[in-house]
């Protein structure tokens, strides 16, 4: 049997919608107000460049097996629908910014500045994929220094080891913050076997509670945690009621940020 196959009409891509920057050294470049589809950096240094007001669909700001890193740069008013890549990023700017995804599992970030929002970011000490620390040769990534007190962070994710006492962060009532995650997880355990319910509510703070544990078994000793992120995906009154007991309990850990 034979499968033939018709192409209609011709798909154009316009190269000035996407940038690649392969083993480049880089310096006072610009590329704001640029509307791309995708941006690449390969082994790449870039230094005080700026993409203020750039519009990028895909950035990939460290591909390959290589790290690329950024210093003194400006992101201000950069809009990204998502992120991701093996980076560093040294006193860079990003000041209000719309950022929707951020996968940061080989990011590296130090002194750098945020406001605007961030709906969805994963911020890894340990880089989570062995294939990754192999390539880049090293188990963490360093993150220290920043100021995030000035950005909006939607559903953000804090894993692995991050110190969040050495970073700024949001407060406000939307957030928590644990200063000592281990402790008090097991308190939240402790009070969720005594706490009278009914065993479908019970189930799912348990679940949660699980949760919060292997958070701190993989290494973070602060939460740092925005509650109503986590009612979007529990409907059901049990579910909710759970959400509910399991941070009024958190909420007696909190501490400031």
């Amino acid at each position: 049997m034979k499968i033939k196959a018709r192409v209609v009409g011709r798909t154009k891509i316009d190269p000035n919608q996407f940038i690649t920057l392969d083993h480049v050294q880089v310096s006072d470049q610009d590329y704001s107000n640029r509307n791309l589809a995708m941006f690449t950096a390969i082994g790449s240094r870039l230094k005080q460049c700026h993409f203020t007001e750039a519009r990028i669909a895909h950035a990939s700001f460290g591909a390959g097996r290589e790290m690329s890193e950024y210093v003194d740069c400006s992101f201000d008013r950069i809009h990204v629908d998502y992120a991701g890549g093996h980076a560093r990023f040294v006193r860079c700017s990003f000041r209000d910014v719309y950022i929707q995804k951020w996968l940061a599992q080989s990011t590296e970030l130090i002194d750098c500045a945020f406001s605007g929002r961030i709906d969805w970011a994963v911020f890894c000490s340990r880089i989570p994929i062995e294939r990754m620390r192999k390539d880049l040769r090293r188990e963490r990534n360093e993150f220290r220094g920043n100021d995030f007190s000035n950005v909006r962070l939607v559903e953000p994710d804090f894993r692995d080891g991050i110190d969040l006492t050495e970073q700024r962060l949001p407060t406000g009532p939307e957030y928590l913050y644990v200063p000592d995650a281990l402790s008090a997880v097991k308190r939240l355990r402790s009070a969720l076997e005594d706490w009278d319910s009914s065993a479908e509510t019970r189930r799912h703070a348990f679940i949660w509670l699980h949760i919060f544990e292997e958070i701190v078994k993989r290494g973070q000793k602060q939460l740092f945690l925005r509650p109503q992120s986590n009612y979007r995906l529990s409907e059901e009154a049990p579910e909710r009621e759970a959400l509910d007991k399991v941070f009024e309990l958190l909420r007696g850990e909190a501490g400031g940020g």
